[in-house]
């Protein structure tokens, strides 16, 4: 079940998304859900990245070329 969210642009904010969704005729509304689409992709993704970062850290894997190294094995 879909929920209404109220979200406050500062001014300039809204007037560029506004111009944006006008030239490619979609709603702020797509947009904004695009938007926090992209934001919780990244933030799982970098979450990811730091904990095989903490793994490969552990097993002395600090660099692109301890990776290689260690992959050559």
């Amino acid at each position: 079940m879909r929920k209404a969210v109220t979200l406050s642009l500062p001014p300039e904010l809204y007037a560029k998304s506004e111009k944006y969704c006008k030239k490619r005729s979609v709603k702020i509304s797509e947009m904004a859900r695009e938007a926090i689409r992209n934001y919780l992709f990244k933030m799982e993704l970098d979450e990811i990245r730091r904990s095989f970062t903490a793994h490969l850290n552990k097993r002395g894997i600090f660099t692109e070329q301890d990776l290689m190294k260690a992959v050559e094995k």
